[in-house]
């Protein structure tokens, strides 16, 4: 970032952008969004190398109309039309038009305020991008009198995507790809449980597996859009960084998949004791036909069998992958050899290596959440995991939490690991009323070996590999929306105003406003050392 003298604006470099913002911050602009913006340009691009040229229906338009393009035609394919939906300062659509070069036919960079075009429309000039049509309008008109045209759509809003997702599932074209962040996961994590039910039709679940259950309810309010229109989804890549969760998801046309769809979408029941989870599908789907039949359920009883407490209900959620797992290695491919140009290549580099060997199976258990239920220490994570892969059980990282045990394994044997823990480390078993107690005092069912398994440590944890990066700068995380941030560095403010005061003096202040009951017993010798008034 360089800024001159006078009333000059800041200039900006991102990727291979350039943007000019005000100081007086008129457009919204978060520096935390890099990495949102490097991976996006990096799906892209894969995208368009990996599925977009495979496509037939687009391989053989091309054949028609390569030869009225403009782009090198060693190409061989038609590029790609892009809407940003939400452009503000147009940084993400410049970089679209500088990074990926002759795969873009046209960008259409939109957004609905008056001052953002104007900002838009400097950056585009600044940065001499001829393939940028700037637009005014309401983000979900414009999409909802494009139908079927784009082949990309990019929605990054500040907060919720939910009033965007009905027409952004019919602007894309059939087997398009389209792009979603939701920033307002303090709702999808479960702390605003009505808000989440009623933007995104889904109950929330505040466990340590928040997170990745936030990715699972976006994807699946996305499908149950998509399967409005006989459309459905296939996650290409979902991810949660930062304060926000974002997914990349190709939506195609098939009624008759569209008729399968419930078996894709699960309840989730997870204990208030022991918060052992179970999933229940909303449908069942018999492979090789066309049948769908209502989810036989509840899969647990009325109480847990492990602690004696009732579930609580979340979900429904998306039950299936959230990754194409051969997508997600070619991007790491594209990102590791021509992303060196990229300001977040390192911490991609890492996460997607997590999300390539990340297992299926939803959610999963966090060790430290699962050894303060018995009160016991926290096991060592190798070993764990080495108790799940010698039962012949799968184990994995999720990239959502450095913490995480993602498995296969059933709840019962879960536990069972963790009494056995309990039992080599004699933890005290507390009374039978208490929720440890219960656990502890349950007979084991499986038999646990704790030998050190050899893939217990993955690969990847064994390297030099950027997976989980500490916050770069103090207060990273969302800004305030545009026109109402505050100047960051032109507070004039003294440093011993900006100074708080120690809790000690605030609590001395206020404490000697109230009289020393022990004084007026005559049993206090503190003098003026007390807290409290001797007056």
């Amino acid at each position: 970032m360089s800024n001159t003298s006078g009333n000059s604006p800041v200039i900006i470099k991102e990727g291979k952008a350039e943007i000019l913002f005000s100081t007086e911050n008129e457009v919204f602009y978060n520096k935390v969004q890099e990495l949102n913006r490097d991976l996006s340009t990096a799906t892209i691009s894969t995208f368009f190398s990996h599925v977009h040229s495979t496509d037939p229906k687009i391989v053989k338009k091309s054949m028609k109309l390569l030869n009225q393009q403009d782009c090198d035609k060693d190409v061989g394919i038609l590029p790609l039309l892009i809407l940003e939906a939400l452009g503000a300062t147009g940084l993400r659509s410049i970089r679209f038009s500088k990074e990926l070069g002759c795969k873009v036919q046209k960008i259409v960079c939109n957004d609905m305020s008056v001052d953002a075009v104007q900002a838009m429309k400097r950056n585009i000039s600044h940065n001499a991008c001829e393939n940028i049509e700037p637009s005014i309008s309401d983000a979900t008109l414009l999409m909802c009198q494009n139908k079927g045209y784009f082949d990309v759509v990019d929605i990054d809003p500040y907060g919720t995507p939910a009033m965007f997702l009905d027409t952004a599932v019919q602007a894309v074209r059939n087997g398009g790809l389209l792009c979603i962040t939701a920033t307002d996961l303090s709702v999808l994590a479960g702390n605003h449980i009505q808000a989440c039910y009623g933007k995104y039709g889904a109950m929330p679940l505040k466990r340590p597996y928040c997170h990745e259950f936030a990715l699972r309810i976006l994807l699946s309010c996305i499908d149950n859009h998509a399967n409005r229109y006989s459309r459905y989804i296939k996650p290409l890549l979902s991810y949660k960084a930062d304060f926000y969760v974002r997914v990349f998801v190709q939506v195609i046309q098939s009624q008759g998949e569209v008729q399968k769809t419930s078996s894709r979408r699960s309840f989730v029941y997870d204990c208030v004791g022991c918060h052992a989870f179970h999933l229940q599908k909303v449908g069942n789907h018999r492979a090789g036909t066309q049948h769908v039949s209502p989810g036989r359920g509840p899969p647990v009883d009325r109480t847990c069998t492990e602690c004696g407490n009732e579930f609580y209900v979340g979900g429904p959620i998306w039950s299936e992958s959230m990754h194409d797992r051969a997508f997600v290695r070619q991007l790491s491919e594209f990102v590791s050899n021509e992303g060196s140009y990229l300001g977040t290549a390192k911490r991609l580099q890492g996460m997607l290596t997590i999300i390539e060997n990340e297992l299926d199976d939803p959610l999963f258990y966090e060790l430290s959440s699962l050894s303060k239920t018995v009160h016991s220490t926290c096991p060592p994570t190798a070993i764990f995991r080495s108790a799940l892969l010698n039962a012949g059980f799968k184990v994995s990282q999720s990239h959502v939490h450095p913490k995480s045990v993602k498995t296969n394994a059933p709840p019962s044997f879960v536990w069972d690991v963790m009494r056995q823990w309990c039992r080599d480390q004699e933890v005290k078993i507390r009374e039978e009323s208490t929720v440890e107690g219960r656990i502890l005092r349950k007979d084991m069912k499986h038999g646990v070996s704790f030998e050190k398994h050899q893939e217990a440590v993955f690969a990847y944890e064994q390297g030099s590999l950027l997976r989980f990066a500490p916050n770069p700068e103090p207060n990273w995380g969302p800004k305030a929306r545009a026109g109402k941030r505050k100047p960051e560095k032109s507070d004039s403010i003294s440093d011993d105003k900006k100074k708080p005061k120690k809790k000690e003096d605030a609590c001395r202040i206020d404490l000697k406003k109230f009289k020393c009951k022990r004084y007026e017993e005559e049993n206090c010798d503190l003098g003026d050392s007390c807290r409290y008034s001797h007056f």
